[in-house]
């Protein structure tokens, strides 16, 4: 994948986030929480599967 295409899709993702949704999702670093390791497993594979298609399927354009 060229540099220019991965920063387009990063960019295209940062613009699904707002801030305020930023802030809630990073102060889930701050509570310790120990998870089941079968649950962490599934959840990175699904994440990981998620990325990857998106990654294939290429940039969305605006909706209408």
């Amino acid at each position: 994948m060229s540099g220019d295409r991965e920063r387009q899709m990063m960019d295209d993702g940062v613009m699904d986030v707002s801030m305020d949704e930023l802030r809630e999702f990073l102060e889930g670093d701050r509570v310790d929480v120990r998870a089941d390791p079968e649950f962490k497993e599934r959840l990175r594979r699904r994440l990981w599967s998620m990325v990857s298609q998106r990654a294939w399927r290429g940039p969305q354009g605006p909706t209408s």
